[in-house]
């Protein structure tokens, strides 16, 4: 059965990002995603049953189906949707490759949205919200809270955050990201274009711990298709090295060894658990959205 087409991609992301109220744009994004896909809101109240989970040390001991236990000898936990209490750390790669445009488009501003409209959902699921922009040069790291004070905080940062530097070592990075106590959501918005050691270290230490850990990628459709024509000039934009050459001569070299990349970046993280999702910055934010949820198993 077919579903109602959601209204968000009525707008591309270029005229999304064009909007200043980013708040606005993460309701019309997540709004109009829930009406055309009919998915339902956690409920608000009650002790409905939704599912077991094994018991956890400090749980408490209320909620231990003992006709469970009688029939397995294990302890089992009764999970109601309202109990689960659930983290969504939202990590931004804000290093200055992130400031590459397609277009009017910029990967970071690409990722703006995308995180906006995520946290506005896990807001609306009465989630917790984290939120870290990742670079050498600075840091923004907003803790885990719920309610609509934390999303304005968690957006403001969000519309405020600049691309520059590279991605930090774990030793500097690690104390801010890492939580070992309780299970999260993890997202991580990148176009892996930085270190590769330092961002597989961080990505398979994230699901070492036993976090959900799921990267969305983020390409250009020129990096992709590499459409340009004539003699150029590119530039690295965190190392600042440049490369000339004629485009039509570089394109199947340079498209062979970007698949090649893609696909160990897929396969990589796949072995370690950890979630992949190519998303091309032009493709609208919506598709990204129905990505996450049908990872998080929220749609039938």
């Amino acid at each position: 059965m077919s579903r109602t087409l959601p209204q968000s991609r009525l707008l591309d992301p270029s005229t999304l990002a064009a909007i200043k109220d980013l708040r606005l744009v993460a309701r019309m994004i997540v709004e109009g995603f829930l009406a055309g896909e009919h998915l339902d809101r956690r409920p608000g109240a009650g002790t409905e049953f939704s599912q077991y989970r094994s018991y956890q040390p400090g749980d408490d001991l209320r909620h231990v189906d003992w006709r469970a236990y009688g029939r397995s000898d294990r302890f089992y936990v009764r999970e109601s949707e309202v109990e689960r209490d659930i983290t969504v750390r939202l990590v931004l790669d804000a290093t200055a490759s992130m400031a590459h445009s397609d277009g009017e488009l910029t990967k970071l501003g690409y990722a703006r949205l995308l995180l906006a409209a995520l946290a506005y959902l896990a807001d609306q699921q009465g989630d917790r919200v984290s939120f870290h922009a990742v670079q050498d040069g600075g840091s923004v790291d907003l803790p885990a809270q719920r309610g609509r004070r934390s999303l304005r905080r968690v957006l403001h940062r969000l519309s405020t955050v600049e691309a520059s530097g590279d991605w930090p070592t774990w030793e500097v990075l690690g104390h801010r990201i890492a939580r070992a106590r309780e299970r999260e959501v993890v997202v991580v918005v990148s176009d892996l274009y930085d270190d590769e050691e330092r961002m597989q270290q961080a990505l398979s230490t994230l699901q070492a711990l036993g976090h959900e850990v799921l990267v969305f990628h983020l390409m250009g459709r020129n990096e992709l298709d590499f459409g340009y024509r004539g003699d150029l000039a590119f530039e690295d934009l965190e190392s600042g090295a440049r490369v000339r050459g004629n485009a039509d001569v570089m394109r199947s070299g340079y498209i062979g060894r970007l698949q090649r990349s893609l696909e160990t970046w897929r396969v990589g993280l796949l072995e370690i658990g950890v979630a992949y999702e190519l998303v091309p910055i032009d493709r609208p934010v919506d598709l990204a959205l129905r990505s996450f949820l049908l990872r998080r198993g929220r749609l039938p």
